[in-house]
Formats: C-alpha cells, structure tokens, sequence
C-alpha cells in the first residue's frame, strides 16, 4: 500500500486530488495538512512513500518545503502541484529534489503517470536505507534532529539550559556529533558560557546560504574543548541582517546531514531568524520559570508564532527553571495556563551554583548531580538524550536519594543513642542519690528528736530512733547519750551511685534533750 500525504490550499484542489488517487491501485491518503510547516511535520510523523505540496500552500516557499522534507524522510518522494504555471517555480522545486510537476488543472493521466514514477523511487530508495550500514544511511541522507531552547523572557536561563545540554550529551554518549547554534541574535551569550573565540560566525554562513556546502559550514564551526562544535552569532550588530529565514533553513537543513543532535538557543525575542527555527525544528522547548511574568511573556510568544503558522501552541514543550518548593505557580497550576505540554521534570533553582560556573565560563564547575541527572531527563523526554538508568527529580530529592538519607540518618540516630544511654542513666543516678541523701538527712532528724524525748520521760532512746527510722535503714542506727542534755543519732545513706565520692556516706546529728519542770 503507498501512503500519501497530501498539502495544499484549495479545497477544490483536495477533491480533485482525492479522485485521482482513488484511480490507482494500492494507494490511499492518510494525511492532510493546511501549511507546510504542518505538512513537513505531518510527513516526518507518519513517512509516507509520497508527499504531494500546492505551490500556494504557505508560509514555505516549495523548494524549502521540498528540500526540509527529504532532509528528515530521505525515503519519501515528493510531487508539486504548480498552479501558477511559472515555470522558475518548476525549476526550484525540482533543483531541490521534488520527483515531479504536476500542472493544474489535474490531468488523470498526468496523475497516475507522476505517481507511479514517485511510488517506484520511494520503493527503490527504501530498500536502499533498509539494508544500508550507518555510515551509508547518512551519506543517503538519514540526518540528526533539530531543538529549538526559547526562552518566555531574557534571563530565564535558556542558554545555560541548551548549552549544558550540549555539554553533557557529548560527555555521555561516545562517538556522537552535537551541534550547538546560538541563534540569540540581540544577546547571544554561548560564546561565554563556553569560553569560545571565533574568526566567523553564523551572519557569515547565512551570506552564502544560496550555494551552501559542507566545507562551507564546517570551516564556520568552533570546535569547543568538549567537542561539541559552536555556530556562534555574529560580532557586529549590523551583520545580523544577513540571518534571514530562509538561510536558517538552510544552515539547519544542511547541520541535519552532518550532525547527529543540532541544539538551538532561540533567545527569548520573536525574531525572523528565530521564527523560522521554530519552524523548522522537530522539538521546541520553551524555558519559563514560575511567575506571571514569564508566562505572560510565553504568551506573547505563542501568539507571534501562531500568526505566523509556523509553529502551534500544542505543539510546544515547556521547561520550568528554577523551581522551589515555596512556588505559587506550580506545575499544575501552570499546566492550565497553557495547551503545551509541561515537562514532568523541573530544573532547581540553582543560582549560586550556576553562577560560579559562569563566572568561571565552564559547565562542568557544576558539580550538582542533580542537574545533571535533570538535564538528561529532559533530553530523554524531547528524544535529545536516552532515558538516563537512574531516575532523578530536579525540584526534590529522588526517592532513591530520600531512602538512602533515611538509612543514613537512622544509622547515625542509632550510634547517637546508643553513646547517650550510659550518661542518660547515670544521671538519673546521681539525681536518685541525691534526693535519697535529702530524705536520710529528714530521717535521721526525726530519730535525733524521738530519742532525746524518750531519754527526757526515762525511756531507751536507741529503741525510739529505730522506731522513728524506715526499716530498711534501722540496722545502720546508732545512738549515742551525750552526759544529760542531748543525744547523738547517726545512719547510713543508702548508696544507689557508688561513683558518688562526694555525697556524704553517714549522717550524725544531735538533739537536746528537753527536761520536763
């Protein structure tokens, strides 16, 4: 069965289109789109045998539609349909790389003639992908992926997010070819990040962008220390009027073939040169932080790029930066601000650890796991990056993590309490002892006093301070009659903390003896 998918601005156009396909054998239509950015996503979506594009369907021009379309589907062959006739329209289209004309009003004929040669060099060129090597496939024109980072509002972080992407997918997959493109015209700050020096820059790309080759662009890349390779913006404010859409679709098309991830910093202005990044990207990322400025600012965003057609709000992803747990607008909250989709993974707020690292312009001073872990799991979630083995939250702790503090923390409460038992009880000791030492001083005083009244009235003094003292501690009693007038009682404490040299072991004291008149 061929698949085809099918652009163009008329409905009239459509109907016609729908019988004639209905004429071939093994043919169907599972796609329509409105513009040609839906349509070149569409395509990349479903891959479809043929594509057929209306010269009017807009905002693209044809030839830049043809030649996105067989830099992301090599296998798909794709058909113009030229209502205007013009015949430099037939000649673009054609020089990049359409598989046929058609002219309206559609001819039967024409159609199946056109088709049947489309269907045949997708058939030959599929098989030829399929059993192709790696190396093979690129050089047929199997190319890497496009992301574009934008930012709601300038200081968002959207730099620092696409170029530590960058950094870190370099440093964690061996072999692969990254590609960062600072596309922040007014401000572009990667050079500075990365701590890049450069003779060219993208204005200088963009001027040839008519006759781009691979030796041009590549002589235009800094190679950075990491090796992820920078196309950095211009010096001089005045060049950027050279980075015109068109060139950027160019300069993107041609780093698809010769990249494996192409990250792009958009910056946070709606720019031409951004718009047609947007545009063209298989990704966008938009960075925004919980407020309602930046949101506000998104909003603004959204609408420039709708009106534009070049991208649709649902079609977005949004990347909240510097969250906390002390946020107003969570992502919940942020989630019914917008028909984007919010990323399930949030970066922390990390302003002191970032700002070291930009101070020193080197990511990797960086030394948080966590943002890292975080990046990785945003890269997996846009297809930049692979699933990371170990999974990490950036606004919080991982569980993982939580559990691991808990160990740790219950060993450590443990050892703590272990080491506070012997002194916990030995002060409840000597507490104990002292209160005891209090109470014999009360009972030896009141035996003192029983047996001075029993030697005044002629009965056994020794007998009455026993009597007056607890049991446990009457065999310790000793009575003492001083000549007439008073008595001697002295005890024993009894002894709980022996360690307790400084308490008094036996306790004397002595009554007068008042005689009756």
């Amino acid at each position: 069965m061929t698949k085809i998918v099918v652009g163009v601005a008329e409905q009239v156009l459509m109907s016609e289109l729908r019988v004639h396909v209905s004429k071939l054998d093994d043919a169907e239509i599972v796609g329509f789109s409105e513009s040609t950015h839906e349509l070149v996503a569409l395509v990349a979506r479903l891959k479809p045998d043929v594509a057929i594009v209306h010269d009017l369907l807009g905002p693209g021009s044809p030839a830049e539609v043809v030649r996105e379309i067989s830099f992301r589907t090599p296998a798909t062959a794709v058909l113009v349909v030229n209502s205007s006739g013009s015949t430099d329209t037939a000649m673009a289209v054609l020089e990049a790389g359409a598989k046929g004309v058609l002219s309206t009003p559609l001819d039967l004929d024409d159609v199946i003639s056109r088709m049947e040669v489309a269907r045949g060099w997708a058939e030959r060129m599929g098989g030829l992908l399929a059993g192709a090597t790696a190396d093979v496939a690129r050089e047929l024109g199997r190319n890497g992926r496009v992301t574009t980072f934008t930012g709601a509002k300038g200081g968002v972080g959207t730099t620092t997010v696409a170029t530590h992407m960058a950094i870190d997918l370099q440093r964690q997959v061996p072999g692969i070819k990254v590609c960062l493109v600072d596309l922040d015209l007014q401000a572009g700050d990667v050079s500075g990040i990365l701590e890049a020096r450069q003779r060219v820059s993208v204005a200088d790309v963009a001027k040839v962008s008519q006759d781009l080759s691979t030796t041009t662009i590549t002589d235009a890349l800094v190679r950075h220390e990491s090796g992820v390779s920078l196309l950095l913006t211009p010096l001089q404010v005045h060049e950027t009027d050279f980075v015109t859409p068109n060139a950027v679709r160019a300069i993107l098309g041609l780093l698809r073939q010769e990249f494996d991830v192409v990250l792009v910093d958009g910056g946070a202005h709606v720019t031409p040169a951004q718009a047609a990044a947007v545009e063209v990207a298989d990704e966008v990322v938009c960075v925004v932080t919980p407020d309602v400025l930046a949101m506000r600012s998104f909003r603004r965003s959204v609408q420039a790029w709708e009106g534009l057609g070049v991208r649709s709000e649902q079609e977005l992803h949004i990347l909240v930066n510097r969250v906390s747990r002390d946020d107003v607008l969570n992502a919940v909250a942020l989630g019914r601000l917008t028909s984007g989709r919010i990323l399930a993974t949030g970066l922390p707020s990390m302003h002191r650890h970032l700002e070291r690292a930009v101070n020193a312009r080197n990511p990797d001073e960086v030394r948080e796991t966590v943002w890292w872990s975080a990046l990785q799991h945003i890269g997996a979630e846009v297809g930049v990056h692979s699933a990371p083995q170990t999974p990490q939250l950036a606004a919080a702790p991982s569980k993982r993590r939580k559990q691991k503090r808990k160990v740790s923390e219950a060993g450590q409460i443990a050892l703590e309490t272990v080491a506070l038992v012997p002194v916990v009880v030995g002060f409840c000791l000597l507490v104990w002892q002292v209160g005891l030492t209090a109470l014999a001083f009360t009972w030896n005083g009141h035996a003192a006093n029983a047996a001075a009244r029993a030697h005044s009235i002629g009965e056994n003094p020794r007998d009455a301070a026993k009597d007056a003292m607890p049991e446990s501690m009457r065999s310790s009693v000793q009575v003492t009659v001083i000549d007439s007038s008073s008595v001697r009682v002295s005890s024993s404490v009894p002894v709980l903390c022996p360690g307790c040299a400084s308490l008094p072991r036996r306790i004397t004291q002595v009554a007068e003896v008042v005689k009756e008149p």
